[in-house]
């Protein structure tokens, strides 16, 4: 039986999925939008101007160089879970696109999920030779 700790468990365990979620999703539109370009711009801007007065020092450099990875490391995985969402979201639209078509071959519903060696025999049986 399930006790009411594990399903507050399980209900504070969705929502903090959700929420991390929904925040990638946000940092990734973010991400892709022409402000974000811009304000680049001028960041890398602003970075070039203080190495310049800062000479270029090696405390300039490891700034630089942390901010950067921090950054890239955070787009990564924001811009990969939203591409993963979505790819997820399309895969399933196309199964119930295959199951609704008459004639279709239900046999690739979901074939990407399967071993490489079965997707290239249904791709084989169903490639114009």
């Amino acid at each position: 039986m399930s006790s009411a700790r594990d399903d507050d468990q399980r209900a504070t365990h969705h929502h903090l999925r959700e929420t991390l979620s929904t925040t990638a999703q946000g940092l990734a539109r973010i991400a892709g939008s022409a402000w974000t370009s811009g304000l680049s711009i001028l960041a890398v801007s602003a970075l070039v101007i203080a190495g310049l007065f800062l000479g270029f020092s090696h405390s300039w450099a490891a700034i630089v160089h942390s901010l950067a990875g921090l950054v890239s490391l955070l787009l990564l995985f924001s811009i990969q879970h939203s591409t993963n969402r979505q790819t997820q979201a399309i895969l399933l639209k196309l199964d119930e696109i295959v199951h609704a078509t008459d004639g279709a071959d239900n046999r690739v519903i979901a074939a990407e999920e399967r071993e490489l060696h079965v997707q290239q025999r249904l791709e084989s049986r169903h490639s114009p030779q």
